[in-house]
């Protein structure tokens, strides 16, 4: 199952609290969840074993940021690589082919590269206003890298201030999924905004829109 709602974690916030959060969303949408550990100090191996458990017990999937190594080392279903640094080769050899590899971007050069390179998925950002990220590219950039990704299977994820009432709109806009940081860290019911944020690719989800 391919996830479509990617918690990205913070290092602001304790692993305790990420695992507390991961296990509240895995129970709530199963597979259907994808965990990018992020530390852009280094990321932490402990961190991800103790992710790792957390999401297998859902079933849900891990992606390393920026280490095949550590990818490797606790068995993470993939990695994801920052805009410009692709090394996806290289990931696959060590994880195997179907290993979920995925690329932050934020121009539609960016999504070309990515897409070129057989990234499983790009996270375009910022999609809308979101601290510290830059000027919003609204949900055009999202139908934008939908053209210029034709044909290469890549499947695309809204980052970048995504919150529940908006999920509709980047999927109208052609969004496979969408990526979280504080929509879910943050949540007094992480289950409720997990479920909220999926609806658009569940069975009910699917009905409501018919």
């Amino acid at each position: 199952m391919t996830p479509v709602v990617f918690l990205i974690t913070d290092p602001r916030v304790s692993l305790a609290t990420t695992v507390d959060v991961v296990a509240a969303a895995g129970a709530a949408i199963g597979g259907l969840l994808g965990v990018q550990l992020r530390d852009k100090s280094g990321v932490s191996l402990d961190a991800a074993r103790a992710l790792r458990a957390a999401t297998r017990e859902v079933g849900a999937a891990l992606v390393v940021n920026g280490s095949i190594a550590i990818a490797e080392a606790v068995g993470a279903d993939g990695v994801h690589f920052p805009s410009g640094a692709l090394s996806v080769t290289e990931a696959r050899r060590a994880l195997g082919e179907a290993a979920l590899v995925t690329a932050s971007t934020h121009d539609d050069d960016d999504v070309r590269r990515a897409a070129a390179a057989g990234v499983s998925a790009v996270l375009v950002s910022p999609i809308f206003a979101s601290p510290g990220k830059g000027p919003p590219r609204g949900v055009s950039a999202i139908a934008s890298a939908r053209e210029v990704s034709a044909g290469s299977g890549v499947r695309i994820h809204a980052l970048g201030g995504i919150a529940p009432d908006r999920v509709r709109e980047c999927v109208r806009a052609g969004a496979d999924g969408v990526a979280v940081i504080r929509a879910l860290l943050d949540a007094k019911d992480p289950a409720r905004v997990a479920r909220e944020l999926a609806a658009p690719w569940t069975v009910a989800g699917r009905d409501d829109e018919c």
